[in-house]
């Protein structure tokens, strides 16, 4: 398959324009000039950008159908006795006692079509029910995208399978189960599997303050201790980090997810990711509880690496990087994925560049507007179509491997059923 005028974001951020050819599953070769007679298909992309596939650093899928009983409640007092904690409890019981595997696996699939329609390829699935890791990859698969899944206390079963485009990561604990025998435990599996590990950390004051009682220190500083914090190590949120703390990380080499919505929804604060940018620790971008448009995430992570800074420190070409080069180091994908380069997985977002939201679209003498006014307008309705080692998986805005209408239908039934149960 040959792109014929491409203009794509390469790795240096940089606009430009060129043929790309696929072969198989992979990008064989960018040039000016491609000679289309040697082709089985042309595509002309004159009409779009073309970017790598968006990597979702932090999702819980299923939590979009709990849209508003979240709502102005700190995460400690989720769940709690209160009639929104009940109404929470209620909703998430009747998930797993009424709901048919096959009725759940269904809420995965709408899940994973918002991200799809959003440019996300590639997915870390945290999970917000309990039920089977299978069944969250299974959903990933049939819609054809990437993703690893967290199989919290299931690393046994689970820490040597591949599953079509998905692996598996095991759990570091959350702070409000941290004993010191558990931290030897997740020591040994982490000895033990190559896997990527992962938790929640540092929150909320509430977390950090959790571990600072019990052993005096942050919990990346107890981490550390227990040999914890290494490349496969992945900590979602840390907005209460200290600066020592950060500079662990850096020096370990793990990654953190900014999600800085849900981050300023739950009342938890801001991360400091300027500091962690500076220190040269891996972040990425996480979309997080109840959330699947990815734009508005890159937005706000945009916005608050403009406070209390001086203004050119940070661009917005640092935020795609996060939902791009960087989602794939933290997941060990960087040799695959997260920019256009020969060699790597064709899996790519077009994007229709003649929309007046982009205007003005420049990209003359070293100065550019492209990746800038992508972030400030980017949104699902510009995406076109998606791709996934070659093969779309949207084309024209309609998903190519399952039926969209119907899973919109039966999902509408699923919820009605799930409302009235609670």
């Amino acid at each position: 398959m040959l792109l014929k005028n491409a203009t794509f974001i390469n790795k240096n951020m940089e606009v430009i324009t060129a043929d790309i050819y696929i072969k198989e599953n992979k990008i064989s070769k960018i040039d000016c000039v491609l000679v289309n007679n040697s082709f089985s298909k042309t595509i002309d992309c004159s009409n779009y950008l073309v970017i790598p596939g968006l990597v979702n650093g932090h999702f819980h899928n299923s939590s979009t159908i709990g849209n508003g009983l979240f709502k102005d409640m700190r995460i400690e007092n989720w769940f709690d006795n209160s009639i929104q904690g009940k109404l929470q409890s209620n909703l998430f019981d009747h998930i797993e006692t009424e709901l048919s595997e096959e009725e759940i696996k269904l809420l995965f699939l709408k899940g994973y079509i918002d991200l799809i329609k959003n440019g996300i390829t590639f997915v870390c699935e945290s999970g917000a029910i309990d039920c089977s890791p299978k069944i969250l990859s299974d959903a990933i698969n049939d819609l054809g995208i990437r993703g690893v899944v967290d199989t919290y206390d299931e690393i046994f079963t689970y820490h040597d399978r591949i599953d079509g485009n998905v692996k598996y990561a095991g759990h570091l604990l959350e702070e409000e189960d941290i004993t010191e025998e558990g931290l030897l435990v997740c020591r040994q599996l982490k000895e033990k599997y190559d896997n990527i590990f992962m938790t929640h950390c540092l929150e909320n004051e509430w977390r950090k303050n959790i571990v600072f009682s019990k052993f005096n220190k942050s919990t990346i500083k107890l981490f550390d201790e227990y040999n914890l914090l290494d490349n496969n190590t992945v900590l979602f949120h840390a907005v209460c980090m200290q600066k020592e703390d950060i500079d662990l990380l850096a020096d370990k080499g793990s990654s953190i997810v900014h999600c800085p919505i849900s981050n300023l929804e739950t009342g938890a604060g801001i991360a400091n990711i300027k500091y962690c940018l500076s220190k040269g620790v891996n972040v990425c971008i996480g979309t997080d509880w109840g959330r699947t448009d990815i734009w508005e995430v890159m937005r706000v992570a945009y916005y608050l690496l403009k406070l209390n800074t001086e203004i050119e420190s940070f661009t917005a070409e640092d935020v795609f990087k996060m939902a791009t080069i960087n989602g794939a180091k933290a997941f060990g994908e960087e040799r695959r994925i997260g920019i256009i380069e020969e060699g790597y997985n064709a899996d790519l977002v077009f994007i229709n560049k003649n929309n007046i939201k982009l205007f003005p679209f420049l990209n003359r003498n070293g100065f550019s507007t492209v990746i800038h006014n992508l972030i400030m307008a980017g949104s699902e309705s510009l995406i076109e179509h998606v791709m996934v080692d070659g093969s779309f998986i949207m084309k024209d805005r309609h998903i190519v491997n399952i039926n969209e209408k119907e899973i919109n239908r039966a999902y509408i039934e699923i919820l009605n059923k799930i409302v009235k149960g609670i």
